[in-house]
């Protein structure tokens, strides 16, 4: 598939090509031709590519004057090689799980890992609408899976390794029917089917966003979180994410609201419960090993092999 060159078919059998600038390698950015071309494009627009209007013409954003983005840089870090990487299958990492419940709307599944650094990489993801618990508990558990309408979902390829669960606190509360009239939580429905939960918390909003702006991709060459290729949704989700704003009138007398607009977030509140629980821990630098320890003469070792000044407990003469 060509980069920025994406086709999808309409409920109705419509087919639609989006093109995107970055399809031409000559506008590509990361490409010392395309950060070129970018940064002369951005010139004819007030506020340059952070702008409303750059989003709808040139992102091909059509909802960009409905709010101020979350991440207004997305869609250039989106596409830096960086934050988003090629699925890959981890050894040796701790594994994790975070569900976001929908039926009308999208549910979503995602699997996180985390290294002995402590980087984060969300792995995968399963989304989709109007999938029965059932269903979405076989897919959880590595099975593929058929609908009626003839939608197929590939099962999870981390079954039974997320040593941890984390889901929507709704589904503790959301009633399911059942075929002897009952009703069920959705959380006892998904334990019925093997699936076992901790209970997420909701909101939060702006709290992850400084985590992720702040520590995460604070070094955007070396971001601490970064998302697979095999995550499309969350990845669009993300760029997705605006403030609700008031109307000029209603401004003049109120500050602008911290809340985001409650739209297109299945994947990314996925993702919330998973910060929610396990917020960022800045690394503290370890001291010095003491004199005299294994540690230490581990050190001295390592600085004579690269003829640096040795430290040595031996008493000089004279």
């Amino acid at each position: 598939m060509i980069p920025g060159l994406t086709m999808r078919v309409t409920t109705s059998g419509q087919a639609v090509v989006r093109l995107h600038y970055s399809a031409d390698t000559r506008k590509r950015p990361g490409t010392a031709a395309g950060d070129a071309w970018l940064a002369d494009a951005a010139r004819s627009y007030p506020g340059g590519i952070q702008s409303p209007r750059w989003a709808k013409e040139q992102e091909i954003d059509y909802g960009a004057f409905g709010g101020t983005r979350l991440f207004p840089m997305w869609p250039q870090w989106s596409q830096n090689g960086r934050i988003v990487v090629p699925f890959f299958i981890p050894e040796n990492w701790k594994l994790y799980g975070s569900y976001d419940h929908g039926w009308r709307n999208p549910a979503c599944y995602l699997v996180h890992g985390i290294n002995y650094d402590g980087d984060i990489v969300t792995l995968w993801e399963f989304y989709g609408a109007g999938v029965p618990v059932g269903h979405v508990a076989s897919i959880i558990k590595g099975k593929a899976v058929q609908l009626q309408d003839g939608r197929t979902f590939e099962g999870n390829p981390f079954a039974g390794k997320e040593i941890y669960k984390i889901a929507d606190p709704s589904i503790w509360s959301e009633g399911q029917p059942q075929s002897d009239n009952t009703y069920k939580s959705v959380y006892e429905a998904f334990r019925d089917n093997g699936i076992l939960f901790n209970k997420g918390e909701r909101g939060g909003d702006s709290t992850v966003a400084s985590w992720l702006v702040g520590w995460f991709w604070q070094d955007l060459e070396n971001p601490r979180y970064r998302i697979t290729q095999a995550c499309p949704k969350l990845i669009w989700e993300i760029g997705q994410q605006r403030y609700k704003e008031f109307s000029t009138r209603i401004a003049m007398n109120r500050d602008q609201p911290e809340e985001l607009v409650d739209k297109d977030n299945h994947a990314f509140d996925s993702m919330k419960y998973f910060f929610r629980r396990f917020p960022p821990t800045p690394r503290k630098a370890k001291p010095p090993a003491p004199s005299a320890t294994f540690g230490w003469w581990k050190r001295q070792s390592i600085a004579d092999g690269r003829e640096q000044e040795v430290r040595s407990f031996r008493v000089r003469e004279g």
